[in-house]
């Protein structure tokens, strides 16, 4: 990258190489005058957040404020503040700092790269049709429960017990066995086999289970409430899926970055 296009001004903070510092020739200058590390740290902080980083306008009214010191301060000691930067363009520049913001420049175009790649691995291994499916299949299991009829819930109990039907079930769909049964889901064989192709990414036989008690207290609304709580269970399975397919992506495509053998 050239001087010209150098820009961290989204960096709050300028690396201080200490060694380098400390073994310089300027630093040297400061310890027999104190004040000149004032100015010059105050010229390399304004130099990193120009544009382009490292530099300054190369004029002795902005060099004095960027600097902080008076007039008269500046007209006396720019020769020494200034040791070490070069003028051309019309603006001075100080090498070190250019080297240190040229190296951070490169590190944010790294890191942007770095994450468009994720973004992009990621939006490739993600499937909208799943999440579309799941979501239609859930709408129609709930529309097709049209009918709810009671019976008694057994000897010695009170009270009713609710069992689904399907608008689309006859009488044989009726009387036929429960797919799923437990003490408030029940599933004939369509609804359940309905839910299974809805809702593919997780063992729904399972979840039925871990959900019966909290389904007793939806009263005749269970079987929605369960639909959307299982749809929450795909998709969060559906999103864990494709955040590690898109780790395994962006692995990958690093690996063959590194080793050109690959």
């Amino acid at each position: 990258m050239s001087d010209e296009a150098t820009d961290v001004r989204c960096l709050p903070y300028m690396p201080l190489q200490i060694e380098r510092l400390r073994k310089s020739k300027a630093w040297l200058r400061c310890k027999r005058k104190p004040e000149l590390a004032f100015y010059m740290i105050n010229l390399w902080m304004r130099a990193w957040h120009e544009v382009p980083a490292g530099s300054i306008e190369d004029d002795d009214d902005v060099l004095a404020d960027a600097a902080m010191a008076s007039p008269q301060e500046w007209e006396s000691l720019k020769k020494e503040i200034l040791h070490g930067w070069e003028r051309r363009d019309g603006r001075i520049w100080h090498s070190a700092v250019t080297d240190i913001a040229t190296e951070g420049a490169a590190k944010l175009r790294k890191n942007k790269n770095r994450t468009s790649a994720a973004r992009q691995a990621l939006a490739e291994v993600r499937s909208p049709s799943v999440t579309d499916t799941v979501t239609d299949a859930v709408t129609t299991a709930s529309k097709s429960v049209t009918k709810i009829v009671t019976g008694p819930e057994g000897k010695g109990r009170e009270g009713k017990r609710i069992e689904i039907i399907s608008s689309s079930h006859d009488d044989d769909d009726a009387a036929a066995e429960y797919a799923f049964e437990a003490k408030t889901i029940r599933l004939l064989p369509k609804d359940l086999a309905n839910w299974k192709k809805a809702f593919p990414h997780i063992s729904v036989e399972a979840e039925l289970w871990a959900l019966d008690e909290w389904a007793g207290g939806k009263g005749s609304r269970w079987f929605t409430a369960v639909s959307g709580a299982l749809a929450k269970k795909e998709r969060d399975a559906i999103e864990r899926v494709n955040a590690a397919q898109a780790a395994r992506a962006v692995g990958g495509e690093a690996r063959r970055r590194s080793d050109p053998r690959i």
